[in-house]
């Protein structure tokens, strides 16, 4: 049992800050990039952990999405169409404005983007 939470704490903390795994889109970089606005959010037991947010995007600026999940699953960015798998991150430029899901599919919102 404590090898089983060891492994998934490991598999929790991957994410952006490192090199990317088979299951992450390049692209990501470390938290602290200058200009990059980190969306950070979980999946636990089926359910967005914290509950879905919003957060407001500048227009034209650097997107850095998080998705950590206890197991593996498709995470989509809406508008943008985005797909990786979390555990993992995807970064993109927000160069259109709206209001976007990112979404663990297959209905579990995470977090919406408004972008302006």
């Amino acid at each position: 049992m404590k090898r089983t939470v060891a492994l998934v704490a490991v598999v929790l903390l991957a994410g952006c800050s490192q090199a990317p795994a088979a299951h992450a889109v390049a692209g990501c970089a470390s938290p602290a990039a200058t200009g990059t606005v980190t969306v950070t959010a979980a999946v636990l037991d089926g359910r967005a952990d914290p509950a879905p947010h919003r957060v407001s995007i500048p227009l034209g600026a650097t997107v850095q999405v998080q998705v950590t999940a206890d197991r593996v699953l498709p995470v989509h960015i809406h508008g943008y169409d985005r797909e990786y798998d979390a555990p993992g991150c995807a970064a993109f430029t927000a160069d259109r404005a709206g209001l976007f899901d990112v979404e663990a599919h297959p209905d579990t919102l995470l977090v919406q983007l408004e972008v302006r």
